[in-house]
């Protein structure tokens, strides 16, 4: 990557996109996502998400795991939005349930590009080298992925 992104001013700028109003920005440090999601939610004021704790503290959500699509995924986060904006953290067990299944990079993928809903979406995940070398071609001036490590700190 060329440049630093400050992904507070990233997070905030989502909600303003016509199109593409989604992102990730991939992790290396999983026992500290939830927290630095959280305080990226904080400083960008933005809702947070952990998905494992949703689904963990829902029990109709937890007996249908298995059956849970991505277009669920967004559907669900659109239906139980309370901001313009959702930093979600904690999907790798989604992502881990969908791997198996064809075409799973290119859907969600896609469901990121051609994001035009509310809330936007601020996706913290853990690195997917698949996902990662990603070529977002529909909408060519906006940032799709980014790695943590080129982010400004959180401070």
């Amino acid at each position: 990557m060329d440049k630093v992104v400050n992904t507070v001013e990233l997070t905030k700028s989502l909600s303003q996109r016509p199109r593409g109003r989604a992102c990730i920005v991939f992790t290396h440090d999983y026992l500290e996502q939830k927290a630095w999601a959280a305080e990226l939610a904080r400083q960008a004021s933005a809702a947070h998400s952990h998905l494992l704790d949703v689904f963990a503290n829902d029990e109709a959500l937890a007996e249908n795991v298995g059956t849970f699509s991505i277009n669920d995924l967004f559907r669900f986060l659109s239906e139980s939005a309370k901001s313009p904006i959702i930093v979600v953290s904690g999907l790798e067990f989604l992502m881990a349930m969908w791997a198996s299944q064809a075409n799973v990079v290119d859907q969600f993928a896609r469901q990121i590009e051609m994001r035009d809903k509310s809330p936007a979406l601020l996706m913290v995940m853990q690195h997917h080298p698949p996902l990662a070398k990603w070529i977002f071609t529909r909408i060519k001036d906006q940032t799709f992925i980014v790695d943590q490590r080129d982010t400004l700190a959180l401070t």
